[in-house]
């Protein structure tokens, strides 16, 4: 990718769903710094250290599935948890007059990560732009960063073999 880089076809370097060892592996090799790390992130795996040490490694975080990722659950062959149903979400919206979506999308932003939400929905769309024109309270901060119980959506496990590389689970804060 260095050499991409260096030959003007691409701007940057980013990575994605790794964790902290490999990252600094690759910042122990590089000569070109990655400029980016796409995790999944969300309200109930936030990831603090990871975004802790990419953010001091000057190494911005794109949050993938902030909503969560209901659709993927037929894929996955399991539920998994409905982020836009949780209870302190809804109560966060509903005093700020906002959406599930605005609320969860405004967390990370609050936290200095860029987001990423999938929707094709026009007006769901414009609402996961909407996001500049409020800020959530301290206290409603709080009571969002603890409802992190590190649970991951999108594992791959679906992916035959996966589990048997010898980085996997890979971007994993104990990893």
């Amino acid at each position: 990718m260095e050499e991409v880089q260096r030959a003007g076809l691409a701007r940057n370097i980013g990575l994605s769903n790794f964790n902290q060892r490999q990252i600094q592996r690759i910042l122990d090799n590089c000569q070109i710094k990655p400029a980016n790390l796409q995790i999944e992130n969300h309200i109930y795996l936030q990831q603090p250290e990871l975004v802790k040490f990419c953010k001091a490694n000057g190494i911005t975080v794109t949050a993938y599935s902030p909503l969560g990722s209901k659709g993927i659950e037929k894929l996955l062959n399991r539920e998994v948890p409905d982020l836009l149903d949780n209870p302190a979400v809804k109560e966060i919206a509903a005093k700020l007059g906002r959406s599930c979506a605005q609320v969860l999308l405004r967390h990370l932003l609050q936290r200095g990560i860029s987001t990423i939400p999938k929707s094709t929905n026009p007006r769901r769309l414009r609402e996961n732009i909407a996001l500049f024109d409020f800020e959530l309270a301290d206290a409603d901060m709080v009571r969002l960063n603890a409802l992190d119980q590190s649970i991951r959506i999108c594992d791959f496990a679906f992916f035959p073999g996966i589990t048997k590389h010898p980085e996997f689970p890979f971007a994993t804060e104990s990893a």
